[in-house]
């Protein structure tokens, strides 16, 4: 296991915020990697180690540290794919027994049923209020304002 300290010895980098910097621009792909210790030190495995030294020549070869995590993240995550057929947290597809359907089936066709009847009802609402046009339309809220204004 190795410290904050070691680590920014066998990186090359001159403060412990750098590694502290690195670690957790990817730490995502570290988690597995990373523990705590005594006084709550940050430990970090081999293979976190290999992770960080790839990270740093990739920043070292002039990516900016964004970029250089992106490119970790994804040749990391093809390394999970090419290793396993499935991800780890990964929820197969699950069947919909024959059951299920057709009580999803009279469901919809259930639900169907009530929003042609809305429609209908709905459709003659508008026609009974479209039979009262003769009304005149009622007066805008401001119409009252206006008479109260003395423009002499």
């Amino acid at each position: 296991m190795h410290t904050i300290t070691s680590l920014r010895k066998s990186l090359g980098l001159s403060t412990t915020n750098q590694v502290r910097n690195r670690i957790e621009a990817v730490r995502d792909v570290l988690e597995p990697h990373l523990r705590r210790g005594p006084n709550n030190q940050i430990l970090l495995t081999d293979d976190g180690v290999a992770l960080l030294r790839q990270l740093q020549e990739l920043y070292d070869s002039g990516l900016r540290m964004n970029e250089a995590s992106d490119v970790l993240r994804a040749t990391a995550s093809s390394k999970l794919s090419s290793d396993s057929r499935t991800l780890p947290r990964f929820v197969s597809h699950q069947v919909i027994p024959a059951e299920t359907g057709v009580a999803a089936q009279h469901a919809l066709q259930d639900e169907l049923a009530f929003l042609r009847a809305r429609v209908v009802d709905l459709e003659a609402q508008l026609a009974r209020s479209s039979a009262n046009v003769s009304e005149p339309p009622p007066a805008p809220w401001w119409a009252s304002l206006r008479e109260d204004l003395d423009v002499s």
